[in-house]
């Protein structure tokens, strides 16, 4: 497996606490079993994916808005030269 992945620290540490927990429960409770560390890892991927997902959405919203932005300013200048 690559570790090219990217995760702010503070959801590797989400993932990393819900990972205990899960632990912690598979001790205190009969019907739990532990996620090994391959399975935590594969948790990591999943929530970068997830991040990279929601990052890109962003950027895509993003350059949507500046498009618009765009079109405006495009448009009020066309109306200032058909006014003049």
């Amino acid at each position: 497996m690559k570790d090219d992945f990217v995760l702010p620290a503070d959801l590797v540490l989400e993932v990393e606490m819900w990972a205990d927990k899960q632990i912690e429960d598979s001790i205190n409770f009969v019907n739990r079993e532990p996620l090994d560390e391959s399975g935590i890892f594969t948790l990591h991927r999943l929530a970068a994916s997830i991040y990279a997902r929601g990052w890109g959405d962003g950027a895509r919203a993003e350059g949507e808005r500046l498009r618009g932005v765009g079109r405006r300013e495009r448009a009020a200048q066309r109306r200032e030269e058909q006014a003049e």
